[in-house]
């Protein structure tokens, strides 16, 4: 994942499913540590460092509730009915067959650059380009990284148990 440059601890749920239930990682500021979704796709969780002051996330539809897992502070989102498919996608890291409406709310609201101007160039950041496979991403990791990625393969791995919340709770 560092080739990607994801901040060390983090994870794709972070930019491709918090965006889904409305909320980035900038919703929580200083406060965000990492987040994690369950393995039946349906809730998304925000782990904390901290409390938070003034907690907007709270007028977000799809917040549930705050809680304590162990000595750890969690807040619990529920996915908008109309993501549970790109969810189910998602889980199983065939991360390109989500939908356009949930992909292009992940480019727009991730915290990502995409399509950013950079001089006179556009650029979208791998973890978005590997939403749609694009033929810059397989060529640079064909090239740079020597693989052999065939056309119908996904460009980013799949989830690591360590992204689930089923992983903290012991």
């Amino acid at each position: 994942m560092s080739i990607f440059q994801i901040p060390e601890g983090q994870n794709l749920v972070t930019y491709y499913m918090l965006p889904l239930v409305g909320v980035n990682k900038l919703s929580f500021g200083t406060h965000f540590k990492n987040s994690y979704i369950d393995k039946q796709g349906l809730k998304v969780y925000v782990e904390l460092k901290s409390n938070m002051l003034s907690p907007l996330y709270k007028q977000n539809p799809n917040y549930i509730t705050d809680l304590v897992l162990g000595n750890k502070r969690f807040i619990q989102f529920v996915l908008p009915s109309r993501f549970i498919a790109d969810s189910y996608f998602f889980v199983r890291g065939s991360y390109s067959k989500m939908s356009k409406e949930a992909k292009k709310i992940i480019y727009l609201t991730s915290t990502l650059p995409y399509n950013a101007t950079m001089g006179s160039f556009s650029v979208s950041h791998p973890v978005l380009q590997a939403l749609d496979k694009t033929k810059t991403l397989r060529t640079f990791l064909n090239n740079t990284l020597g693989l052999e990625l065939k056309l119908d393969e996904e460009l980013m791995e799949s989830p690591h148990n360590s992204w689930f919340i089923e992983s903290k709770i012991h």
